[in-house]
């Protein structure tokens, strides 16, 4: 295993004996397509966070990454979305209150009024737009204040310093001015630290940020995620991280997750990947991007990596019959598929610690592996180092 670090922030020579935060299994959610078939979006996600763990979840528009994100606060709208399958374990302060044994609670069976008690309060979410999420008729303090005044005990006068102190840990200079401001007041920074400020002001458990530095520019991109870092590590908070970037995920990530239609095609911590990338479409990705000092009269194409016969053989266990999985590709002939609700994909764990999407072939059937869980946190984010 490799190394972990505790929630406190010190580093650890060895796995800290600790529980995941949140773990998704098996998750496929659906939407209606008219007269159609549905539209599968996510199908068969396995994840897991630890306390202070960043997980990136990487992939192009439309894999799945903002769906899983959303199922876990029940955003999804339904209809037209469903939930066919799976579960979203959390350990939320209403386990006791819902008789759980070991601390969990299944987010995606809650009812609206206890799932209001998670969302805002134990789980935030920062998302991509904030101009289209703040609410333009409303002043920012007004919408910081709605989240604190529901969640926690206070009268206005506290939740008014409260939301202050939100808007200083963010960085918003002069909050007693600005708090009565209205978002279009606010450059498109700015914006991004009041969605921040909101997210945060009840001190949530795990940060869901869907694409948090969408739409600024790179200096004001790189603020954003180094206060997020700073808040992370202070207050010892999960986050999740989706992004497109990869350059975001090796400087900001623990455990990477790589996704692509409606599945994860990859899962390993942020140097295995980047350093040992086994799934054909993650060396791609990492292939297509142009580096310093290298001149090339053309970058590498996703689709010349993954349409290449020889890329299969790389991945460990090729010579026993696992394939990597990938829904442009001919099903191998020895697929094992029958009865299962992934159909003919299924999350691998090819070499320790590394997890790959492959065929559902009789090797792999044989030889099941247990469910992505990495407690690692990089020792530059234990000490606050950028």
């Amino acid at each position: 295993m490799a190394r972990a670090t505790s929630t406190s922030g010190a580093v650890a020579d060895k796995p800290v004996a600790v529980e995941p935060l949140i773990r998704v299994q098996d998750l496929a959610v659906s939407f209606d397509n008219g007269s159609g078939p549905r539209i599968q979006a996510v199908d068969g996600v396995r994840m897991s966070i630890y306390p202070g763990q960043t997980l990136a979840v990487v992939g192009e528009s439309g894999c799945g990454k903002s769906v899983t994100a959303m199922s876990s606060l029940q955003l999804v709208p339904r209809p037209p979305g469903r939930f066919d399958r799976g579960s979203v374990w959390f350990r939320s302060r209403l386990a006791g209150e819902l008789g759980s044994s070991n601390g969990e609670v299944d987010l995606l069976r809650l009812d609206e009024p206890r799932m209001r008690q998670v969302r805002g309060n134990e789980i935030a979410m920062i998302f991509q737009e904030p101009m289209t999420s703040l609410n333009p008729v409303y002043t920012v303090g007004d919408q910081i204040l709605e989240a604190i005044l529901l969640h926690q005990n206070v009268d206005v006068d506290q939740a008014t310093e409260i939301a202050l102190k939100a808007m200083r840990d963010v960085g918003i200079p002069e909050p007693e001015r600005r708090i009565k401001q209205y978002p279009h007041q606010f450059s498109g920074g700015m914006r991004q630290r009041v969605m921040i400020a909101m997210a945060l002001a009840c001190r949530p458990k795990l940060l869901l940020a869907d694409e948090p530095t969408t739409a600024l520019d790179v200096t004001v991109q790189a603020q954003i995620l180094e206060l997020l870092r700073e808040l992370q590590v202070s207050r010892g908070m999960a986050m999740m991280l989706i992004t497109h970037a990869l350059g975001v995920v090796a400087e900001n990530a623990d455990v990477v997750c790589v996704m692509y239609a409606g599945r994860v095609v990859e899962y390993a911590t942020v140097l295995e990947l980047f350093d040992r990338p086994l799934h054909p479409y993650t060396r791609g990705l990492l292939a297509s991007i142009p580096k310093l000092g290298e001149r090339k009269d053309r970058l590498v194409t996703i689709r010349e990596v993954v349409e290449n016969p020889a890329e299969f053989e790389k991945l460990p266990g090729a010579g026993e019959g696992v394939r990597p999985w990938w829904p442009w590709h001919q099903p191998p002939k020895d697929l094992a598929a029958k009865d299962e609700p992934a159909g003919d994909y299924y999350l691998q764990e090819v070499s320790p610690n590394h997890w790959v999407g492959v065929w559902r072939t009789a090797a792999v059937r044989d030889h099941q592996s247990r469910p992505p869980d990495l407690a690692y946190i990089l020792p530059r984010q234990a000490t606050g180092a950028a």
